[in-house]
């Protein structure tokens, strides 16, 4: 980890999980949804039931995880891995995850 090489290769990696996860938070916040993470290559979306959303995501194409397995004492949510998510590509997740809480609330009230 003291190698010059390596130092400039994990920099770069941080940077490009930063922005990545930064696209996919901000196109979520314009849709008004509520999205957590500081740092690492993942985010955190609160939901009111994550097999809907899970299952909702997935006919769309995109695949995340329920948050049960990743939470102790936080409510229900799902975790989104945006280490391969272009930044473009945040905006097509985002409207996704949009329409899905959509078809969520209106069939299982949220």
């Amino acid at each position: 980890m003291t190698d010059a090489g390596t130092r400039a290769l994990v920099a770069r990696a941080r940077e490009t999980y930063a922005l990545r996860r930064e696209a996919l938070a901000e196109e979520l916040a314009g849709r008004g949804i509520a999205s957590h993470g500081a740092s690492g290559m993942n985010l955190w979306v609160p939901v009111r039931d994550e097999s809907a959303v899970v299952n909702g995501l997935r006919s769309y194409g995109w695949w995340v995880a329920a948050g049960a397995r990743f939470r102790l004492s936080a409510g229900p949510g799902v975790r989104i891995s945006t280490a391969g998510l272009e930044p473009a590509d945040a905006v097509r997740l985002a409207s996704d995850f949009a329409a899905v809480l959509g078809e969520s609330e209106a069939t299982y009230g949220g």
